[in-house]
């Protein structure tokens, strides 16, 4: 089965590195610290980017993950725009694995050894507005393969190079969790409780006593409601109490104190949680469609996925108030 395509978008801001104050400043400072020319300091912003890997892969600390981009990997400034679309290759790195074709599972027909890297192209949008302190960062990922956290590493280690530091922030576009509640139920609810008593832990168990990180969590499942239906219903009995069972035992009372989560899944399967005292502040998956994908490779057209992006954009400054 084909990798399903995914996005993750990241506020971003910057500030004077070592700065006592905690202002962010705009993106002109940072494209004018590197030339007078807009369009120029974006041309050379990427081709600092690029020599930063020197045509070698960048590991995680783990040693788990590489990421490199050379000329060979598209980039694309629109200065007038703000926006700096790419692609980086990244991949596992430090595993032995064995190659076969899948009808043949007897003959092997290569090995990728520990320090070889089976990489896919993993494609990123920055837009870094002239006028405004906050920017936008996006990073399109597969089912099981990302390299997030390295681009986001490498990407703060860059600017810091400038005389900048660079923050990151998850974001979800209000239209897109309108879209996934639209089409979601609720299917699950835990009672989460980390902070028991010793009398408690005991009660549960002795061997549990002297486990001060212990936690209890109670799970209700087995139903599937329509997302404000659950929220409308799911009220309070007798003094404002959520949880009309006794659930003492396992220190799970007003008094003390717990946590509710709720669990969605859409119509495709694709799942998210919410915490009660924040129901609206969720944060789905984003999955691409399949039809911004190569029919050749099954990766992104790159084409495809700039102007798909582009209008998540366009959506998000609309949110934002960026005019």
């Amino acid at each position: 089965m084909a990798q399903n395509l995914k996005l993750e978008i990241f506020k971003i801001a910057i500030r004077k590195r070592n700065s006592r104050t905690r202002e962010f400043l705009n993106f002109k400072e940072l494209f004018e610290s590197i030339g007078d020319d807009k369009e120029k300091a974006y041309l050379q912003f990427i081709v600092d980017y690029r020599n930063l890997f020197k045509g070698k892969f960048k590991s995680d600390g783990k040693g788990t993950k590489s990421i490199s981009t050379t000329k060979k990997n598209n980039f694309t400034p629109r200065s007038l725009n703000n926006i700096i679309d790419g692609e980086v290759f990244g991949g596992s790195i430090g595993t032995l694995q064995t190659i076969f074709n899948q009808d043949n599972a007897n003959d092997e027909i290569g090995q990728i050894q520990l320090n070889q890297i089976a990489s896919l192209p993993f494609f990123i949008k920055l837009w870094t507005p002239f006028d405004h302190n906050s920017g936008i960062l996006m990073i399109q990922s597969y089912s099981d393969h990302t390299v997030s956290e390295l681009i986001k590493i490498t990407l703060r280690k860059f600017i810091t190079d400038y005389g900048f530091t660079l923050i990151f922030s998850p974001f979800t576009p209000q239209a897109i969790k309108d879209e996934y509640l639209k089409k979601s139920h609720v299917y699950e609810m835990k009672i989460i409780n980390d902070n028991v008593s010793r009398g408690k832990r005991k009660l549960i168990n002795p061997v549990f006593a002297e486990e001060q990180n212990l936690k209890v969590t109670v799970t209700v499942s087995g139903f599937k409601q329509n997302v404000t239906d659950f929220w409308d219903k799911f009220k309070g009995k007798g003094n404002h109490k959520l949880i009309g069972a006794n659930l003492e035992d396992l220190d799970i009372s007003e008094q003390n104190g717990y946590e509710i989560k709720a669990y969605y899944k859409d119509e495709n399967g694709h799942q998210a949680n919410v915490g009660f005292n924040n129901k609206i502040d969720i944060a789905p998956t984003i999955f691409l469609p399949d039809e911004i994908k190569s029919l050749e490779t099954h990766h992104f057209d790159y084409e495809k996925i700039k102007k798909f992006t582009d209008e998540i954009l366009d959506n998000i400054k609309q949110e934002i108030g960026y005019k």
